[in-house]
């Protein structure tokens, strides 16, 4: 008895249940301790159906096959399940042992056994496996990071460079679908141009518009800070913009959100990575330090890529420079250096025509335009270095643009006339600003060189008008006209719409117009159609560019 006793308190103390069942009886007999491990009542009598009841779902239907079989097995009992005390309580995780014990015929008489509770050493064992898993995503997402920014340093070829850094924050935030969008707008001032996209393909975007300047938007592409929501749909910030007041129909289902500016180092925001899941609460404070450490690095990357393109872009453009100028210069050069050969053997030839005054006019008139013709590619070259150095300068005054319009036109009376045009002057009286004369001359100038070229023979009008506080000058022609696409490229550099043998020039008269145009706070464009001629305006406000001096009265 004693023996039993001490049996019983060790038991106790090590927290140890014990519990039987007469398979005759339709009772279980639980001592306390057991009593509290499946939260039955302290006293009066235990039916199977109430233990079942305290046993947590996803797990009773691994006892009662324990339990079966034990009996037709007569296998040992041994699981680890969760109870639930009361509705309210945790569950409690249970070590549960025991043996089904026979009479001398063999029949099953007694299921006895024991229950330990080991809620702490499940919560243990549960946080030593969070504690892995947390230490091997670590390391995955350190190799991925190392990773990456050895690709970002070996990089310049941009699409690829923010296609890798897209993919790896979409991996690293566990993101459905995550994308780089450029701080790009459109005419209106409201849409950024998607670049890069990851977890869908591109077409998941093909059917709706880019993201506006919208108040969920705005804050990234301004820099203003990085922007975390565990459901998008219902920050207040959200779906306010008709007609779609959020996502249209079809679009990828977004509800958690993330956000991250990239900003260059001299503190422009370049653009911005966006993350997405439909499932709510997906990123947090992890994801959120991981994309900005990677914003930063892809930035720095970027800007370097960037820079490697304009050096490439450079470099085509030097090459395509020397090889236009070496074309154009090597013209009128030739065609002096002919006439000076040809006139040197009819004096050495002691011809006596050599020096009469038709020839002598005519060959003097040849080396005038010749000499003409290079002084212009030479101001062209220099204006160019100028433009690209931004050291166009203004030398501002008085200028009455009607006037200044008639005398680059009658400039121009003999080309035109040779040319085969007709013209006509539509110039408005008194139309006066604060101008570059020599530079608007030129503008001007380049204009009926560019009709001269592309539409000989064709009547042309040179309008000038007020219209609010600008003047617009227009020059019309009844050329073959230009296809829509090439309408911005024309203002380029180098950019012609023919071949260099069809048309002569470096291809920087639109180009030049264009910055002179935009230095007076002003803007040139063109309105044409192919087979309709063009019409090229340049719009100049009267008060002059808007950081100038004011003039001394």
């Amino acid at each position: 008895m004693e023996e039993f006793e001490r049996s019983e308190k060790v038991l106790a103390a090590a927290g140890i249940g014990r519990w039987s069942l007469d398979l005759s009886q339709p009772y279980i007999v639980c001592d306390a301790i057991c009593r509290v491990h499946c939260g039955l009542p302290a006293d009066g009598p235990v039916e199977p159906a109430r233990v079942q009841e305290r046993i947590h779902p996803e797990d009773l239907e691994r006892v009662r096959d324990a339990g079966r079989r034990a009996l037709e097995e007569r296998a040992p009992f041994e699981l680890r399940f969760r109870t639930r005390p009361s509705a309210e309580a945790p569950s409690r995780w249970l070590h549960v042992t025991g043996s089904v014990f026979h009479d001398a015929a063999g029949r099953a008489r007694h299921f006895d056994g024991i229950s330990q509770d080991i809620t702490t050493e499940r919560q243990l064992e549960e946080s030593l496996r969070q504690t892995l898993i947390e230490k091997n995503d670590s390391l995955q997402n350190l190799e991925l990071i190392n990773s990456t920014g050895q690709a970002l340093g070996a990089e310049l070829q941009l699409e690829k460079l923010v296609q890798g850094v897209t993919d790896a924050a979409t991996q690293l935030t566990r993101a459905a679908f995550g994308a780089f969008f450029y701080n790009v707008l459109d005419e209106r001032g409201n849409a950024y141009m998607l670049y890069t996209l990851s977890g869908v393909p591109r077409e998941a975007f093909a059917k709706f518009p880019m993201p506006r300047s919208t108040r969920v938007f705005e804050p990234t592409f301004k820099g203003e800070g990085i922007i975390r929501s565990d459901d998008i749909t219902k920050d207040p910030r959200y779906g306010h913009n008709a007609p779609r007041r959020g996502m249209p129909e079809g679009h990828l289902p977004v509800r958690s959100y993330l956000a991250v500016p990239v900003s260059s180092r001299s503190g422009e925001v370049i653009g911005g990575l966006f993350f997405g899941h439909p499932t709510p609460g997906v990123f947090t404070a992890r994801e959120e330090r991981l994309v900005a450490g990677l914003a930063a690095q892809v930035a720095v990357a970027m800007d370097n890529a960037r820079l490697f393109q304009r050096v490439q872009e450079a470099v085509t453009s030097r090459d395509t420079f020397l090889s236009i100028a070496s074309h154009e210069l090597r013209t009128p050069i030739t065609s002096m250096k002919l006439m000076s050969q040809h006139m040197r053997k009819r004096i050495d030839a002691n011809d006596p025509t050599t020096f009469t005054r038709e020839r002598v006019t005519r060959m003097v008139e040849q080396t005038e335009r010749s000499i003409d013709r290079l002084a212009r590619l030479v101001d062209d070259m220099l204006d160019i270095s100028r433009i690209a150095a931004g050291r166009l300068q203004l030398h501002l005054e008085r200028v009455d643009l009607g006037e200044l319009a008639r005398d680059v036109v009658d400039r121009f009376e003999q080309q035109l006339t040779e040319a085969g045009h007709t013209l006509t002057l539509r110039l408005a009286p008194g139309l006066v600003g604060r101008w570059d004369r020599v530079r608007l001359e030129q503008v001007l100038a380049n204009l009926l060189t560019n009709a001269l070229k592309y539409a000989p023979g064709t009547p042309l009008t040179v309008s000038l008008q007020a219209r609010d506080d600008h003047a617009v000058l227009e020059v019309e022609d009844r050329g073959p006209g230009i296809a829509p696409g090439d309408q911005h490229r024309i203002f380029e550099r180098f950019e012609r719409l023919v071949t260099a043998s069809e048309v002569s020039g470096l291809g920087l008269g639109l180009h030049i117009a264009r910055h002179i145009a935009e230095a007076h706070g002003g803007r040139i464009h063109v309105r044409s159609a192919v087979g309709d001629g063009a019409r090229f305006f340049v719009e100049l406000p009267l008060a002059g560019p808007p950081d100038a001096t004011p003039a001394k009265p």
